[in-house]
């Protein structure tokens, strides 16, 4: 979920037009990312602490026609970092991480593709020991320094198994939402 760090940093690159082609970055305390569930009784939101997304990170850029290539725009985020507002959800959603074996969620944003009206992220996301590749439509905001994007995910992409509740009665659903609004400073 770290890649949109690197996400952030490529759109400004782009939207600034810097000429070299490295840069620090970090995403700052105002960002927010949230993993939105549901279950077959109810929904669930779990807010990452975004006070863990202050490091900066050094970030390589080559631009070739309407795509730019990302060297070292990895970034790792604690997988313990998630609130989901109630103890036991929680606590469910951090064993659905398996934090106790896997501490972080390492993002590694790889490329931006400038399409007509989008900007397209290729990233490549480990969740539980497993790599997934994913394009993630973003939209950047230079004003104020900031991206948007949405990304939907079936954990069982991840060898992820949605817990049961109650023998069985409550079900998490497998497809997950993350939204995130990063705010960045270079």
């Amino acid at each position: 979920m770290k890649s949109f760090k690197i996400i952030i940093v490529l759109l400004s690159l782009l939207s600034f037009g810097f000429s070299s082609n490295k840069t620090k970055v970090k995403i700052t305390s105002k960002s927010e990312v949230i993993i939105k569930g549901k279950s077959n009784i109810n929904s669930f939101e779990c807010k990452y602490n975004s006070g863990y997304l202050e490091d900066e990170i050094l970030i390589s850029v080559t631009k070739n026609n309407s795509r730019t290539l990302l060297e070292g725009a990895k970034i790792s985020i604690q997988s313990k970092g998630f609130d989901c507002g109630h103890k036991m959800i929680t606590k469910d959603f951090k064993a659905l991480l398996k934090t106790d074996d896997y501490s972080h969620i390492d993002i590694n944003l790889k490329e931006l593709i400038l399409d007509k009206k989008e900007i397209i992220a290729k990233t490549c996301i480990e969740i539980a020991g497993v790599k997934r590749e994913y394009e993630v439509p973003v939209s950047f905001d230079s004003k104020n320094s900031n991206v948007k994007g949405v990304l939907r995910v079936n954990i069982k992409d991840f060898c992820l198994k949605a817990p049961k509740k109650l023998l069985g009665f409550v079900m998490v659903d497998e497809h997950v939402t993350i939204d995130f609004n990063l705010f960045l400073q270079y």
